[in-house]
């Protein structure tokens, strides 16, 4: 459903994203909340004012180590779809699906984080564009296969992923990627939103805090929180979901 279409059904929603009515829906019910289910709503609300969209990540990503933006995009594209929980077969893990040996190594701490992990990734494929003097050929065939991959073979190693994988991020950096519209909870949000989450379960066992309620309008703040999350996931999809369109091998 169409953010507009939603937005007729839904009087609360209001702005791009939605985040503008879900701080209204805060905002009108703040005297009484005051009162009653407070710490549940601010809770939420921590979590919203940390979210920031994965388009200023990468922008600054990519200006901190001197990369091209596109094609630090192209390698969260290939990777991940953009999903900062994915976890691959062999254990990589987040948008740029570091392993965790690697995400320690470029001082991640929170592969999970999409700031950190971004931010690492884009000093890891920094660090091999200076090791291949700047073939971007060279440097993805590292990042997929390893450096020692890429050394022993002289050049792309003859692995059919890895083959594909260099064209398809060559092929991703050439689009226009605006990641304006998906939004990412950074480690501080993400615990603002897990106490939220923890304080609803808590209301819902009967086992929360004396005089602790939760309204129906803590109810209506809920559900357009799981909401804008909703969408973010939903847009992140759309990037992972398309057809591999890989072509012949780079050999």
């Amino acid at each position: 459903m169409e953010f507009n279409q939603t937005a007729r059904l839904n009087p609360y929603l209001m702005g791009a994203g939605g985040q503008q009515g879900i701080h209204t829906v805060y905002e009108n019910n703040a005297a009484s909340s005051r009162t009653k289910g407070a710490s549940f709503q601010d809770s939420v609300k921590s979590a919203l004012q940390t979210t920031e969209s994965m388009e200023n990540i990468f922008q600054e990503a990519a200006q901190l180590y001197g990369l091209d933006v596109n094609f630090l995009k192209a390698i969260g594209k290939a990777e991940s779809g953009f999903n900062p929980q994915a976890v691959s077969s062999a254990g990589a893990q987040g948008v740029m699906q570091l392993m965790p040996a690697t995400a320690r190594s470029l001082g991640v701490e929170d592969s999970f984080d999409a700031r950190s992990n971004i931010m690492g990734g884009a000093k890891y494929i920094a660090g091999l564009l200076e090791r291949y003097q700047g073939n971007k050929a060279l440097a993805l065939s590292a990042y997929n296969a390893g450096s020692g991959n890429v050394d022993k073979y002289g050049g792309i190693p003859p692995f059919q992923e890895t083959q594909n994988y260099v064209q398809k991020v060559l092929s991703y950096a050439g689009e226009d990627m605006d990641l304006s519209g998906v939004l990412t909870t950074g480690a501080a949000g993400s615990s603002a939103y897990q106490s939220a989450i923890e304080l609803l379960s808590q209301l819902a066992a009967g086992t929360g805090s004396t005089g602790l309620t939760f309204s129906q309008e803590d109810a209506q703040y809920m559900v357009e929180m799981m909401r804008l999350k909703m969408e973010t996931m939903f847009n992140a999809n759309v990037f992972s979901d398309e057809e591999d369109s890989a072509g012949d091998s780079l050999l």
